[in-house]
């Protein structure tokens, strides 16, 4: 029961937080993956993602960490993915591994967890709690 009630508590505040930003929630989804909940936010994610595999090619890595960033956090899997491995090896961005561990971590995927495991050979005790504790405060986003 309490389980449950911590769900029901996540789910109205990220829809508390969709309507006071003038957002249409469309479709009941994991609110870890807010490109999921509209039409819109989904069309607009899956563009931002073809056009960073588009510019991977010519390597404009830092307007690709942008682009990047802002589907990861609307929850894009592939784009945390993609973002970690930037951090890891500093294209486009600073190389951060506790950055890295983030975005692999909230990708929650098998080769994220692969990747954390290689990573975090390379990371102190310290800096994988830090990680750690950046994920549990993590939000994502709806716009």
């Amino acid at each position: 029961m309490y389980k449950i009630t911590i769900i029901l508590v996540f789910f109205l505040s990220q829809y508390i937080f969709a309507q006071e930003n003038n957002y249409k929630v469309q479709y009941e989804h994991d609110p870890m993956r807010p490109y999921l909940s509209s039409d819109s936010l989904a069309l607009d994610t899956e563009i931002k993602y073809a056009k960073c595999i588009r510019l991977q090619m010519g390597g404009y890595w830092d307007e690709i960490a942008k682009l990047y960033l802002i589907i990861a956090n609307r929850g894009h899997p592939t784009a945390q993915l993609h973002l970690g491995k930037q951090y890891v090896h500093g294209n486009g961005v600073e190389e951060n591994y506790i950055e890295a561990y983030k975005w692999f971590s909230l990708s929650e995927t098998a080769i994220g967890k692969h990747f954390i495991k290689i990573i975090s050979e390379n990371m102190s005790k310290k800096d994988i709690q830090k990680a750690k504790t950046i994920i549990k405060e993590f939000k994502p986003v709806y716009k």
